[in-house]
């Protein structure tokens, strides 16, 4: 449910909890309805187990014969009082917790989300000029809308100094060598970062200003011909629960994100990198303000000086060849 725009009048931290509650509850109910799964499967086996045992008894049936039948009949019940307790009482309470997560998920459908002081940042992806040709048709889906009428929560917002954009890079080039997988373009096909399965940030324009980039992952490689093609899929299902959209791209139109257990450089504060906007799987330009154990705290462009944290691994490196 990860939005793909942000409003550019600065985020709005209400809007990102309550899309991160919605996570939270879709993945609970995922697992809920997993488990309940795993236990409806092991019910028809005990009903099927006591059918069989039941023909196979003796007239009269033996003290052994009663005692695995009662087993088998108290596991039957445990495992329906188990069912239940998922299905009607908390914490999981599923059928509760899918009518909570329906009328946000409406509620949000029907609510306008700009205001007259928010402008969606980017363009619909219906129709980008891609670097290749689109497999699957239709737009990714927009930002889920606040749920703050069912959940209210507070702004906090930091400021720091407007750095400038310096026209070559100061500080050293961050090599793959170095331990960052987050490089991009022909180096890092060479250094064998792009592969079936990697995760990748996809440059959807060829705009020289603002190109927009979004998380993917790499689906399949062409290798006929001169150069390698990569089909890159969108993370995201679309509106109606299909498969999110397929890009064919060059390596010219992607960056490498590091895997979770790779190791990360350290990029000094005030310097320019492409980070994934919280809450979302979009990337956008970014300043450095702060450097934690695990986050980035960062100020992105063009939104009002706030700050955001972002985890390492998603803070990619601009200036890496």
């Amino acid at each position: 449910m990860a939005a793909r725009n942000r409003p550019r009048a600065g985020p709005l931290k209400d809007d990102a909890a309550d899309a991160h509650e919605e996570r939270n509850m879709w993945n609970q109910i995922v697992n809920d309805l997993k488990r309940l799964k795993t236990i409806q499967i092991r019910a028809t086996e005990i009903s099927k187990a006591i059918v069989e045992m039941e023909a196979k008894m003796a007239e009269p049936p033996t003290l052994a014969q009663i005692d695995d039948l009662q087993d088998l009949y108290r596991e039957g019940l445990k495992v329906g009082e188990e069912e239940q307790k998922i299905l009607n009482e908390e914490p999981n309470d599923v059928i509760k917790n899918v009518g909570i997560l329906t009328a946000l998920r409406t509620a949000s459908e029907i609510e306008p989300r700009n205001n007259s002081q928010s402008k969606s940042r980017n363009p619909k992806r219906q129709k980008l000029d891609t670097d290749g040709t689109v497999d699957s048709p239709g737009p990714s889906p927009g930002a889920p809308i606040s749920a703050a009428k069912v959940k209210a929560t507070t702004v906090r917002a930091g400021s720091v100094p407007i750095v400038k954009e310096p026209k070559e890079p100061k500080e050293p080039i961050v090599k793959a060598e170095e331990g960052s997988e987050g490089v991009k373009g022909p180096s890092a096909e060479k250094a064998g970062k792009f592969f079936i399965g990697a995760e990748v940030a996809y440059r959807l324009a060829k705009a020289k200003e603002d190109p927009q980039w979004i998380q993917c992952e790499i689906i399949n490689i062409d290798t006929a011909g001169n150069k390698k093609r990569y089909e890159v899929q969108d993370p995201e299902p679309d509106d109606n629960g299909q498969p999110g959209q397929i890009y064919k791209a060059s390596a010219g139109a992607l960056i490498a994100i590091p895997s979770p257990e790779t190791p990360l450089p350290d990029y000094p504060v005030g310097k320019q990198v492409l980070a994934r906007y919280p809450e979302t799987t979009t990337f956008y330009r970014a300043i450095v303000t702060n450097v934690k154990k695990d986050v980035y705290r960062l100020q992105f462009e063009d939104d009002n000086e706030n700050e955001m944290e972002v985890t390492r691994r998603f803070v990619l490196d601009l200036t890496a060849k």
